[in-house]
């Protein structure tokens, strides 16, 4: 174990002092499948307990497409660095081209096919079950992830204030991705101030409450990786970032229940006054607070199982625990997202009864 962390960490620093001086190594990735497995012999300078492999790949994409290479493959016993590979199984493997000759390295295994699988089923799914508008779903979900990867995240890398880049765009793709949906409607109106209102609460309750707990925005490996790669991104704000684009998924769905509901419920009751709507509305939302909430507490903690685990089993005080930056960066994230879902109720249920209700009947009172 300990030789395995030790040598984890001799790369790490080879990997980050390299890129430091800016000499960075090209490498191409090819898949390939794995044709046979033959034992090696021990090397002098392995460790005790290594076990040596030659592994023959077939390589099945790129200008090598066809040739098959042997690799000097080494498993160290520790099961989060060693790849354990059979015959027949698909791989990826890095190749360093910058000899006259290509040196071929196992990278990984080869996950393409069941997570293509897994995602086909979930399509399959929403567009079974949710027809013409789960069509729209999955097209405004593509919408959305190519934007994050295409303006969100250049635009932060590029230096630019990561809660204004998110905010901003998120809210912009939060009303393009409701008007999609569901048409300009007054529902469309009331969901996308909902969200957006809920989603500007949780950006500043997690600013406020993070820069009140001191939260670096490097509690995390990748973190830490990234900020030598570029020591120009405010970590600190890619924190409250992150926050905010993870509460939007259950805010942008309390906006949208809350407005269709209110949207029924005054077309069951045409002659419902304002205050009656939006009681109904909060009313609505109250039963959906619990629900929600613990969606994403429960998503957060289920995520941070090990770390959890390791606390108890090591019989950390708690109070220690909790100010952990690590810790605490996780319960600011759920408790802002937790607050900008719940704000996004009254919010969302105050428009749409402004919006629903006919102006002759905005002022009458609620009824028995």
């Amino acid at each position: 174990m300990k030789r395995a962390l030790a040598l984890a960490s001799l790369l790490l620093i080879l990997w980050c002092a390299a890129a430091a001086a800016q000499e960075p190594v090209e490498y191409s990735v090819y898949e390939g499948r794995v044709v046979r497995i033959e034992p090696v012999e021990p090397q002098p300078f392995d460790e005790e307990g290594w076990e040596n492999q030659l592994v023959t790949v077939q390589i099945l994409s790129g200008p090598y497409k066809g040739q098959t290479v042997e690799i000097l493959h080494t498993l160290t016993g520790h099961p989060y660095f060693d790849l354990h590979v059979r015959s027949g199984q698909r791989v990826i493997l890095q190749a360093d081209e910058a000899g006259p000759e290509p040196l071929f390295y196992l990278a990984d295994l080869s996950r393409t096919r069941p997570l293509l699988v897994i995602t086909l089923l979930f399509i399959v799914s929403v567009i079974a079950i949710g027809g013409r508008q789960g069509v729209k779903a999955i097209v405004s979900l593509a919408g959305m992830g190519a934007i994050i990867l295409t303006m969100i995240l250049p635009l932060i890398l590029r230096g630019l204030n990561p809660i204004v880049v998110t905010v901003g765009l998120c809210s912009v793709l939060t009303g393009l991705f409701i008007l999609f949906v569901t048409g300009p409607t007054k529902k469309t109106a009331a969901a996308v101030a909902g969200t957006v209102g809920g989603l500007l609460a949780a950006g500043l309750l997690a600013w406020a409450a993070g820069k009140a707990a001191a939260l670096t925005g490097l509690s995390s490996g990748e973190a830490q990786i990234l900020q030598v790669m570029s020591s120009s991104i405010d970590f600190q704000g890619l924190l409250f970032a992150g926050m905010i684009i993870g509460a939007l998924g259950a805010i942008l769905d309390v906006g949208i229940s809350i407005a269709s509901a209110m949207e029924q419920i005054k077309e069951a009751d045409p002659d419902t006054d304002f205050l009656t709507l939006l009681t109904r509305g909060i009313l609505v939302g109250r039963d959906m607070i619990a629900t929600m909430s613990n969606t994403l507490i429960l998503a957060y903690v289920g995520s941070s199982l090990p770390l959890l685990l390791l606390f108890q089993a090591s019989n950390s005080s708690w109070k220690q625990v909790l100010n952990l930056d690590l810790v605490a960066t996780e319960v600011v994230r759920a408790m802002a997202g937790s607050i900008g879902l719940t704000l996004a109720i009254p919010i969302t249920a105050f428009i749409a009864a402004f919006l629903f209700v006919h102006a002759e009947h905005k002022s009458q009172n609620l009824r028995n």
